[in-house]
């Protein structure tokens, strides 16, 4: 068991240690002395100024994150939230076209409706690995979607001013994308169009027609308009069904109306 000296640790006075101090430099052990406290003064000097940077720093970048606001989460899909800047960026991309008589706030909650919608489906094709299966063209509905706003560089001062990026561009473009081609690669295959559908759906047309005083086309003149509607709605039809599959699998919290 270790045990201090008479002396202190180690059993050596203070004498004792200035004298082994002079034997070992051949220097008196008083300006040895003077000349370590020297080196530690500097030392502690030079370090004053690196200390005072950092703390300066430190404070700086506080008042930064208090100042700077956080970002307001307007809904989540599971564990996925969306922000107020995702809102923003379907504004300015104009994800759904805006009804004439809609003020800002029933617009922004129908993007939101929109958008909580594209994430479920997103998230759908995702999980389940079907994302990883279809044929996507990103690029193009990406340059679609800039194209609509009238290009990149006239957007750039918007996407700026919402402090958003074309990263964020870029991953609504994937979204899109995946949803779109989803419906066309898996979901249009699955609809048929019988003859007594476009019938049924002719019949209609006339009576509408008729009762504006005007004569109904014939059949054969309007069979391929209609086919191409009757198919659009059943794939409409496909498209909810999905919707609504795929929102009773997730859970969804939204904060804003």
């Amino acid at each position: 068991m270790f045990r201090p000296g008479p002396h202190g640790l180690g059993g050596r006075n203070r004498r004792g240690y200035r004298s082994a101090l002079q034997r070992s430099t051949g220097f008196p052990a008083r300006v040895i002395l003077l000349e370590m406290t020297r080196c530690y003064d500097t030392r502690v000097k030079r370090s004053v100024p690196t200390l005072i940077l950092l703390l300066c720093s430190y404070l700086a970048l506080a008042q930064d994150l208090v100042r700077k606001p956080v970002e307001e989460v307007v809904a989540v899909i599971d564990r996925t939230p969306l922000l107020a800047s995702d809102i923003d960026l379907a504004e300015v991309l104009v994800l759904i076209d805006r009804p004439f008589s809609a003020n800002d706030a029933d617009y922004r909650s129908a993007l939101l409706d929109a958008r909580i919608q594209l994430e479920v489906q997103f998230r759908d094709l995702e999980s389940s690995g079907v994302l990883y299966r279809l044929d996507l063209d990103v690029i193009g509905v990406r340059r679609n979607l800039l194209d609509n706003v009238g290009g990149l560089e006239a957007l750039s001062p918007t996407l700026t001013a919402a402090g958003l990026t074309e990263a964020d561009v870029d991953e609504l473009a994937l979204r899109i994308c995946a949803v779109n081609a989803f419906a066309d690669q898996r979901l249009r295959p699955r609809v048929s169009v019988s003859m007594q559908e476009i019938e049924t759906a002719y019949r209609r047309l006339a009576v509408e027609i008729e009762s504006q005083g005007e004569s109904a086309p014939l059949l054969t003149s309007v069979q391929e308009q209609l086919h191409r509607l009757v198919a659009e709605r059943k794939l409409n039809d496909e498209i909810e069904r999905w919707v609504a599959r795929a929102l009773e699998e997730r859970e969804v919290t939204r904060f804003v109306r």
